[in-house]
């Protein structure tokens, strides 16, 4: 079954036609810099964690223009290894993908198919999304070995593997990789209210949301705003395989 028919079936329910305000893109990927050696760990530790929080994708397909507003939970035990499962309106399940490196399973209308990750990521996000942008955007460890260039100001841009990283104090703040960018913005929230499945996660509620906006070839292209982070969720190996066609899901008994 053929990735644009796949996504199809998902999302037609839940499109909306949108029009939406692009966040303006600042690193200069050809601008003349000085550029170093450079290595260094980011949020060591959130090496394996559980994320939660509200997701924008916008489709692009010759049948429908428009986005899908729902939710996530993403959970990572390396950066290799991951699963999301995306909800909708009313809490209905829409897709469960697991990753592992180049390799993704997917979960729809009952089976279980499998594809290449860097194509189906381009069906979810208009882009490709390796482990690297999701570990930054989600708050996850992301480790740095690659040039950097200082910019003044307590900025520096560094780059690894064709991918570029604005870093201001510490912190990415914006990433161009090819056709996409992404630009990170904070608001405030109150750190009130449970989790999926009814647990309580106000203890790890994020007080300043971060909210990370994707635009790939000049148009939106997914919005993610990070509710909660548990670095101390147990993660078994199991949850990042598929089920076997006679076994339940282990998810499901979380």
């Amino acid at each position: 079954m053929c990735m644009k028919k796949l996504f199809l079936s998902f999302f037609a329910f839940f499109l909306l036609i949108s029009c939406s305000t692009l966040p303006q893109k600042t690193v200069d990927e050809k601008g003349s810099y000085v550029w170093k050696p450079e290595k260094f760990e980011l949020n060591p530790q959130n090496a394996a964690f559980s994320a939660e929080g509200a997701v924008t994708m916008w489709i692009d397909v010759e049948q429908f223009k428009g986005k899908f507003e729902g939710d996530y939970q993403i959970l990572s035990s390396d950066p290799e290894k991951w699963r999301m499962i995306i909800t909708g309106p009313f809490n209905i399940s829409v897709a469960t993908v697991i990753i592992n490196g180049e390799t993704a399973n997917i979960f729809h209308e009952g089976v279980w198919d499998s594809g290449p990750w860097s194509e189906i990521s381009k069906q979810l996000f208009n882009a490709s999304v390796d482990g690297d942008l999701f570990s930054v955007m989600l708050g996850g460890r992301f480790r740095f070995e690659g040039e950097c260039a200082e910019l003044g100001n307590g900025d520096k841009l560094c780059r690894k593997n064709g991918i570029y990283y604005k870093i201001f104090k510490d912190k990415v703040v914006e990433i161009a990789s090819g056709d996409l960018y992404i630009v990170s913005e904070k608001k405030t929230r109150m750190p009130a209210g449970k989790g999926r499945r009814n647990k309580n996660r106000t203890e790890n509620a994020v007080k300043n949301v971060q909210r990370w906006i994707g635009v790939s070839r000049g148009k939106p292209a997914f919005v993610f705003e990070n509710k909660y982070l548990d670095a101390s969720a147990e993660l078994p190996e199991s949850l990042f395989e598929m089920p076997k066609s006679d076994e339940p899901d282990i998810f499901d008994e979380l």
